[in-house]
This record gives C-alpha cells, structure tokens and sequence, in this order.
C-alpha cells in the first residue's frame, strides 16, 4: 500500500464553519481486470463549542472481482466481499494551534484494522504560515478465508510534517515529508507464484507469494493553489516517493476550478504515475527464491487518469455532486496483465445546518 497523499489543506477564500454538515456520497469503481466496487458513504461534522468540532462516518465497501490479483492456481473462481468502516473524530482549536484525532475501524471478510491518526497545525505570522505535524498507526490482522488457521498480522505507522505559506493574496504552496514503516505480513494470502523454467513453459509448481516483513518509505510533496480572476483557481503538484523495496515513483497532479454560474462549479482533474519495480520482482522465477511476487503494483508501471467533476448549490445549504474519472494503467513487465482501464463514478449530497 502506497502512502497517502497529503492534499493542500489551506483554501484561498476563507469560509465561515458551520455547525453541522451531512454527507451521504455513493462511488462505483469499476476496470477492465474484472473488478468492481460499489462504496456508499456518509458522514456528519458538527461544532459542539465554538472551538471545537467531532466528525462520525460510515463507508462500506462492496466488492466483486475476477482480477489476475486473486485468480490464480489456487482461487479460481471470482470472489464477492464487503468491507465496512466506522470512523470517528474531533478537532479543537486553542488559538492559533489546532489539534485533531480520528479512530478508524473496519473489517472484511479476512481482514481486520484498528486506525488511529492524531495531529496539530500550528499558525504563524498573521497566519500566513501554517506548520503541521502528523502521525498515524495502523494495527491489522490478516486472515485467508475459509481457512481459520491462516493468521498474520501486520502495523503500519507514518509520520508527517508540513508547511504552507501564503505567498500572495493569490497564491499559496505546501511542502510536506512524510516517513512510514510497515513491519509483519506483506504478501497476499491468496496470490500464488509460478515457478517455471521460461515464460512459455508450463509452471512447474506454485509458491506461496513472499515478500519482505520490513518495509520502509518516504515521500515529499511540493503543491501550489493560485486563484485565477474571481471565481476560479488552478491547483497542482509533484510527488517524489522511495522505499527501501527499491521503488522510486514520480506523481504530478493538475486540477482546475471555475464557475460555470454562481451555482454550478465545474471540476477539471489530471494525474500522471510512474514508477519503478521493486527489486525482487521479476517478471518469472525459475527457481525458489527467498522474496517472490505475483503482484503488479510491485512490478514498473505507468498511469494516466483524467476527471471532470460537478458541484451545484441548490440551496446555500444543500449541495449536489457528480464526478467521474477515467484511468488506463500501464504494466510493461507484468505477463498477466499488460494494461488495464477503468472508472470512477461518483455522486453525492451535502446538507448544511
């Protein structure tokens, strides 16, 4: 699992918080690997005090897929899961310093996670400046199903820091570190590896996929917001990732606002990926090594998404939202699956009261 990016969290017009927002969103995620998932999602924010704020969501995701990830010598038929989230947060302000904290649990068929992410944003020089710290654990237990004897466990931990800086009334950029380490299971209980003598022979036999229990990455994020005239604004940025797997990844990403009416905003998204394979991968194993993978996101690969997205006031306290974003994904070294397409299609409504 890739680390998360972090997003631009300061805005260019200020707005005033309101005392309780409800959301309830439904996303279907579907690609060309036979893979589908329909995910409904809401959630509500509301102020207790003035400087205080809790959160409390609920996201499930419904899962049917056939893909060469899971479908191999030894789960041939396509697999039906749901995964169910609850979450809760809060975030208080004491001046110029904010602190926030959220507790994520969810649960699937085989597996199991316990979340908990905590931070603080400090503001400096007329809040000009805004520096952040952040740090989030993850405690996972990993199952294989139909099979009670299969238990691994695996801990993710991550660690960030941030700075913003408004350069002009205009313009605003973010720089951020974040350091993660994950220790235990890795693999996938259900992906199996061929050992054969070449390509186009017929597989000798099956291993179990083995990747390292140790796993340490990094990755800086450079963005930027610019207001462009009254009513629009172009946001951007470029992240650098490495890890200790020996995958190195570039991301640039564009988005750009603008006011169709005064009620009706239009959303423009682009994101190019590329990285490198991990050390280890290799496209076939004729022999058993001590690291084997069967898995693409280990192996060199390129992406391409682009994306419109819609967002109406009907009310100044309810808001429609429509998006749908489209990707193609590139696996030069990966036999099963030289590419893959899909989409992102989503639609929500916001309540504010």
């Amino acid at each position: 699992m890739q680390l998360k990016r972090l997003a631009l969290v300061a805005s260019i017009v200020g707005s005033a918080r309101a005392d309780t927002t409800f959301t309830s969103k439904v996303q279907v995620y579907t690609d060309s690997d036979h893979t589908t998932v329909i995910s409904p999602l809401v959630q509500g924010t509301a102020d207790v005090t003035p400087t205080t704020s809790v959160n409390l969501g609920y996201v499930a995701d419904i899962v049917s897929s056939a893909s060469v990830d899971i479908v191999t010598q030894a789960s041939p038929t396509t697999i039906h899961d749901t995964r169910q989230q609850v979450s809760g947060g809060f975030s208080h302000t004491f001046g110029s310093l904010t602190w926030h904290g959220e507790y994520l649990y969810s649960h699937e068929n085989d597996y199991l996670s316990n979340n908990i992410t905590t931070g603080i944003e400090k503001e400096l020089f007329d809040k000009n400046t805004t520096l952040s710290l952040g740090y989030a654990l993850s405690l996972d237990d990993v199952g294989r199903a139909h099979d009670v004897n299969f238990s691994k466990s695996l801990t993710n931990q991550s660690a960030s820091a941030s700075w913003t800086q408004i350069l002009s009334p205009k313009l605003i950029a973010q720089l951020t570190y974040e350091l993660g380490n994950a220790s235990g299971f890795q693999s996938s209980p259900y992906r199996f590896v061929p050992v054969r003598a070449s390509l186009d022979a017929a597989p000798e036999f099956w291993v179990m996929e083995t990747d390292p229990d140790e796993r340490w990455r990094n990755a800086i994020v450079i963005a930027a917001n610019r207001a462009v005239g009254d009513s629009s604004s172009l946001q951007g940025d470029y992240r650098f990732y490495f890890d200790d797997w020996g995958i190195t990844s570039h991301t640039i990403g564009a988005r750009y606002f603008f006011h169709v009416t005064p009620s009706l905003e239009l959303r423009l998204r682009e994101r190019f990926y590329t990285q490198s394979g991990a050390t280890f991968y290799q496209d076939n194993y004729s022999s058993v090594q001590k690291y084997m993978t069967y898995d693409r996101e280990l192996s060199p690969l390129w992406s391409e998404t682009v994306g419109v997205a819609a967002y109406y006031a009907f009310t100044p306290r309810l808001e429609g939202e429509l998006k749908a974003d489209v990707f193609y994904y590139s696996y030069a070294d990966f036999p099963p699956l030289s590419s893959r397409t899909g989409a992102n299609l989503g639609a929500g409504l916001s309540v504010t009261y």
